[in-house]
């Protein structure tokens, strides 16, 4: 995985934990992400498609993180919008988040807390970020 910004050595360090866990060593291999912390962001985090590979698969992304968060709280977004970068490269999720898992949905109807989406992302990413907090790496 190939990671550009400016992630200080806690926060690269957490990023290569949370991969590990999330990735296959073969997927983590052809995943290229830009971290950026904002100022104006009005989610804590944002995992962006940015581009696909010769194959058409999502491969190229941004990470957005709100910059005046917590440590605690970027990191526990950078988890969470991983997990969203994994569902997207797997195919789970498309761009539009108008497929999930192969089958249609429609995002404009189901509660942001209630697509299945967002649920994984913030139980396997909260589950991500207590275990490396808790030093269970």
């Amino acid at each position: 995985m190939v990671i550009q910004g400016r992630p200080s050595k806690s926060q690269l360090k957490a990023i290569e934990y949370f991969a590990q866990k999330l990735f296959s060593r073969q997927l983590c291999q052809h995943i290229f992400i830009r971290l950026s912390f904002k100022k104006t962001n009005e989610y804590w985090g944002l995992a962006i498609v940015d581009d696909y590979n010769t194959k058409g698969l999502p491969r190229y992304f941004t990470v957005e993180v709100k910059r005046d968060l917590s440590e605690e709280e970027k990191l526990m977004s950078i988890a969470h919008e991983l997990v969203h970068i994994r569902q997207y490269a797997t195919g789970q999720l498309n761009e539009e988040m108008t497929m999930w898992q192969g089958e249609s949905v429609n995002s404009d109807i189901i509660p942001y807390l209630e697509q299945p989406w967002e649920i994984e992302a913030y139980d396997l990413g909260d589950k991500l970020y207590r275990d490396y907090k808790n030093g269970n790496v």
